[in-house]
């Protein structure tokens, strides 16, 4: 036996039909939708102007203004690249903390050039051009200066003969690349101390509240109690490693936080 829709039916059909593709497009845009993003790129406290930024997924760039703030479209997913001579480049992965908030916050850290060492060997030749002499030095004698008549003052005055090269000053020349250099490394190493004081804040921006909450079962007046507890485990031992990495330890630090509180 044949049903037979009536034109009511098939319109209600149609109706079902045209809902459901609607539907579907709708998470669809969602999901490729670009979002503006208020962002600000950071070097401790210290905002950063001019900082190339690029979305690599989309290829829409821009740069930071005077406060260090930008503004990009990106959406979930996309790879955002921070980059500049001065700083070291560094991609960030939008996610939905990100989207949620519409907001991004960038730390960078200073891109420290290695100097040369300095290799002295049986080969090695002195350069005094730059190296500071008493005045009346001669470096080289020509058939003209061994025709001279002797210095009588040289020969009567015992302080004639001071002069010459100044052993200070050539020691200075010499180890100037290598002293720059141990400088250079205990500049960054000072700044790797300060910057790894300051990693419970920068996860803290870089994860958002939800993800302590939501994912780590910790109140949001804990957070910031959390991440000490964190901190005085070792968290900063971390401070080079990625974010799965890092996810992990504070995935194990949270249980052990939560069964302390309880």
């Amino acid at each position: 036996m044949k049903v037979k829709l009536t034109t009511k039916s098939k319109t209600n059909k149609y109706i079902s039909i045209i809902s459901i593709l609607f539907f579907v497009i709708n998470i669809t845009n969602a999901q490729t939708q670009l979002i503006k993003l208020n962002g600000t790129v950071k070097n401790d406290s210290i905002k950063l102007q001019d900082i190339n930024i690029k979305n690599i997924t989309s290829n829409l760039g821009t740069t930071s203004g005077k406060n260090g703030h930008f503004t990009i479209h990106a959406k979930k997913g996309d790879s955002i690249l921070f980059s500049s001579i001065v700083y070291e480049n560094r991609i960030i992965k939008i996610s939905d903390t990100h989207i949620n908030s519409k907001t991004i916050t960038v730390y960078l850290e200073p891109d420290f050039y290695q100097l040369d060492e300095v290799m002295i060997n049986n080969s090695f030749k002195l350069d005094v051009t730059n190296v500071p002499v008493t005045r009346g030095t001669i470096f080289n004698n020509d058939e003209v200066s061994q025709r001279k008549a002797p210095n009588a003052r040289k020969l009567s005055d015992p302080n004639a003969n001071a002069g010459g090269l100044n052993p200070i000053a050539l020691f200075m020349s010499i180890t100037k690349k290598s002293r720059l250099k141990r400088k250079a490394k205990k500049l960054k190493e000072q700044k790797i101390k300060l910057l790894k004081q300051e990693f419970p804040t920068t996860i803290l921006n870089q994860y958002g509240d939800e993800f302590y909450i939501k994912w780590l079962s910790i109140p949001k007046d804990k957070i910031n109690l959390f991440l000490d507890y964190c901190q005085a485990n070792g968290l900063d031992n971390y401070y080079f490693s990625n974010e799965f990495v890092i996810k992990n330890f504070l995935i194990k630090q949270a249980v052990k936080f939560n069964t302390l509180k309880k």
